[in-house]
């Protein structure tokens, strides 16, 4: 038995109003060490959508070589976003 329904037919033509890191708390890990994309366009991004950035000194996958750093701010995530 299918548990997923057909997507609507013009599901890549329909306009979005918004998007979320505009109206909601963001946050970001900007890997200061990575080439996959250049620390320079990570920190415009983190900039532009206004997030609470958290800079480490990794390469691209900070998940995997600052474990620690990256579950503290999820914490604080969590914690944040519970208060409001």
């Amino acid at each position: 038995m299918p548990t997923q329904g057909v997507p609507v037919s013009d599901l890549f033509l329909q306009k979005v109003d918004r998007t979320a890191w505009t109206s909601k708390p963001s946050w970001y890990f900007l890997a200061n060490q990575g080439q996959t994309v250049h620390p320079d366009l990570q920190r415009f991004v983190s900039k532009r959508m206004k997030a609470a950035t958290t800079e480490v000194t990794a390469a691209h996958v900070p998940i995997l070589s600052k474990p620690d750093v990256v579950l503290d701010v999820i914490r604080k995530a969590a914690s944040t976003v519970a208060a409001a």
